[in-house]
């Protein structure tokens, strides 16, 4: 089964070497991981339209939505300044962000939770994605 984004992105964080998590984030390598990665540690260069503290929800408790972020990521798009969406009612916008909550897994509604709170993961740097991925994070106080 393909990990969910939450593992991959869990288990690059336990990785001991900087060679391994880059070459783990290379073998999952998705839009989905990529964006989400953006939005939690470019914080210069990306502004959410959505409060970084988690709402009300209620956790899937479903074993079937295993990787649904992935398809789900898209609507990311939703929640981030100038992507298209701005003019969005913000009721409609949190009502999307919790309905996206409560789709995919618990663990990827988790790094969600993470995600929007803007904050690098310890164990995982700016520096460790844009190797594995190119430049893609900008600016080095994205350090975790």
């Amino acid at each position: 089964m393909t990990p969910s984004l939450s593992e991959i992105i869990n288990k690059a964080c336990t990785l001991k070497t900087n060679e391994e998590k880059v070459n783990w984030l290379r073998a999952n390598n998705t839009v989905a991981l990529r964006n989400i990665l953006i939005v939690m540690y470019d914080k210069n260069k990306i502004e959410l339209l959505i409060p970084t503290t988690a709402p009300p929800y209620t956790p899937s408790e479903s074993q079937e939505n295993h990787g649904a972020l992935l398809r789900e990521a898209r609507k990311l798009k939703y929640f981030v300044k100038g992507r298209g969406s701005d003019d969005m009612k913000q009721i409609v916008r949190e009502r999307v962000f919790i309905e996206l909550l409560e789709t995919v897994h618990k663990e990827d509604a988790k790094l969600l939770l993470k995600m929007i709170k803007q904050k690098p993961l310890k164990g995982l740097t700016a520096k460790t994605i844009n190797e594995a991925f190119g430049v893609i994070i900008s600016g080095e106080k994205t350090d975790g």
